[in-house]
């Protein structure tokens, strides 16, 4: 049963990626089209950037343009699609789960910023989520409705946008910027705490001493009982052990929690969320969080600049799209994304993957508004051509080639985080399951070390794949010396004169 629906998807999915072409009278409309955009990415202010008015209505517009077979139905104006298309695709990053994060009740999510105000702040603000004054709930931007498979009730999860919508150094506030205030480490313990705290509190005491500590720090601190005092009502305990009563009495939510995927994530992944810090990627996605103990976690990336054709990486013009996975283009890595968050197949098909990308590929970098002399850049950029171009050869600055970690100083854990894996939780399983039929690249890949796009570098921190560079004035130790010694590209230090380091940086941020 499942193998035929399968088989389907995967066909619709091998049109929308080339291998037969669009079937209608709109030609190759879907292969390689212009990345013009029709979207603001780069604003003042947040309102300007999320557009809620303008999205907002895309998809649907855009999916009554498709037939069944999601293709575009006779007569569509192939500018308009396109310009609905990409606009869908901005709603979906803005506010589709993609993290593959156990969902949170939303009675639960909303108890947090009760609980624990002096480690939240409003909003979340404490833990560096942005505002969204689109949201007519008020959540951060970032945190979305979820699917209520796992709870039974509203629950909501991680968006794209929680990670890669951040504001420049001018102020500015940009899609596709990572957002190097987010301590995503911080809300992942702290929103996991009520599940476990509810039904699983004996797995809470066989944790390693200092994962228990924090938990006791937060339940020293809570405030989650709606009433205060004593004779409170605890909502964690209420919506997880009363569901059944409450669903009886018709005043609880109308399904159950499936108590078998709530469980306790590995100790590696505690471990790691415990030593986080902002700016830092490790969501708890299984095939996301890195899978050796002490290892330091990945850092934001920007998004500016991806093409991800596949027939791009076949021919060695771009590196593959995934850090820890790695996938030959992007309608594979979006459509992976979309198995994480919903845990099924249902939603891997071209109406959904098809306007994400398109709206991925078309997101253009930020431009500095400091002005460069015009000579350094030019002396940068023979510079960076002379000795930088043979390694960062991508069409963005990455590199098409592995790297031994040692070469460029980076902890050599990070050259294959998915050696030895083996999915621990039910969801995790799951999830692989659901990508090896996906024809997903899960198996252990060449050791190695791949560099990160360059498009858009000067607008962020938080450099290198560990996040151990602060900034490009770091990289190039114009200022002081390296924040950590033995950092990546230390040889940027010791080998090339101030002057041409000035150079470098000069033509770095016009990229």
């Amino acid at each position: 049963m499942r193998f035929s629906a399968l088989q389907l998807v995967l066909c619709l999915m091998s049109c929308f990626v080339g291998a037969c072409g669009a079937q209608s009278s709109q030609g190759t409309l879907f292969s390689r089209v212009s990345d013009e955009g029709h979207t603001v990415d780069v604003a003042s202010s947040l309102v300007e950037i999320l557009e809620y008015d303008s999205i907002q209505p895309a998809c649907a517009s855009y999916w009554e343009m498709l037939d069944e077979l999601d293709n575009p139905r006779s007569g569509s104006n192939p500018k308009r699609l396109r310009e609905v298309e990409v606009k869908c695709g901005k709603w979906l990053f803005l506010n589709w789960e993609t993290s593959g994060k156990m969902p949170l009740p939303e009675i639960l999510f909303d108890a947090i910023e009760r609980s624990w105000p002096e480690r939240v702040g409003k909003d979340f603000e404490k833990l560096g989520f942005l505002p969204n004054p689109s949201d007519p709930a008020k959540r951060p931007l970032g945190i979305a409705r979820s699917t209520t498979r796992y709870t039974g009730m509203p629950s909501v999860n991680v968006t794209c946008a929680a990670c890669h919508v951040g504001q420049l150094p001018d102020g500015r506030y940009a899609v596709g910027a990572p957002n190097t205030q987010l301590h995503l480490s911080e809300f992942n313990l702290m929103s996991y705490y009520p599940l476990y705290a509810a039904m699983h509190n004996n797995q809470r005491e066989q944790l390693p001493t200092e994962i228990q500590s924090y938990y006791k720090e937060l339940a020293r601190t809570e405030r989650r009982r709606v009433g205060g005092g004593d004779h409170g009502i605890d909502w964690s305990n209420m919506v997880f052990k009363y569901s059944k009563l409450l669903h009886w009495l018709g005043i609880g939510p109308k399904g159950l929690p499936d108590a078998k995927f709530v469980v306790m994530p590995p100790e590696r992944d505690l471990k790691s969320w415990l030593a986080g810090r902002p700016g830092v990627f490790n969501p708890g996605a299984p095939m996301l969080t890195l899978q050796v103990q002490d290892v330091p976690n990945l850092s934001i990336p920007q998004l500016w600049g991806i093409s991800g054709y596949e027939s791009d990486y076949m021919a060695g013009r771009v590196a593959p799209l995934g850090q820890t996975t790695k996938y030959a283009s992007l309608e594979k890595f979006v459509s992976s994304a979309f198995v994480y968050a919903f845990q099924d197949l249902s939603l891997v098909r071209p109406r959904h993957v098809r306007p994400l990308v398109a709206y991925l590929r078309q997101l253009k970098g930020p431009v500095s508004g400091e002005i460069q002399n015009p000579d350094l850049v030019q002396q940068g950029a023979h510079l960076f051509k002379q000795s930088c171009a043979t390694c960062h050869d991508g069409a963005a600055g990455e590199s098409t080639q592995l790297f031994a970690a040692n070469a460029v100083g980076t902890h050599p854990s990070l050259a294959n985080p998915r050696e030895n894996y083996i999915a621990t939780t039910p969801i995790a399983k799951l999830i692989d399951d659901l990508s090896r039929e996906l024809a997903a690249e899960l198996q252990p890949q060449p050791i190695g070390i791949r560099s990160r796009r360059l498009r858009g570098i000067w607008a962020r921190s938080n450099l290198m794949i560990d996040g151990s560079v602060a900034d490009l004035s770091d990289l190039f130790c114009l200022k002081e010396k390296r924040l950590r010694t033995a950092s990546p590209h230390q040889d940027l230090c010791d080998t090339f004169a101030i002057s041409e380091r000035e150079s470098l940086l000069a033509y770095l941020k016009t990229l």
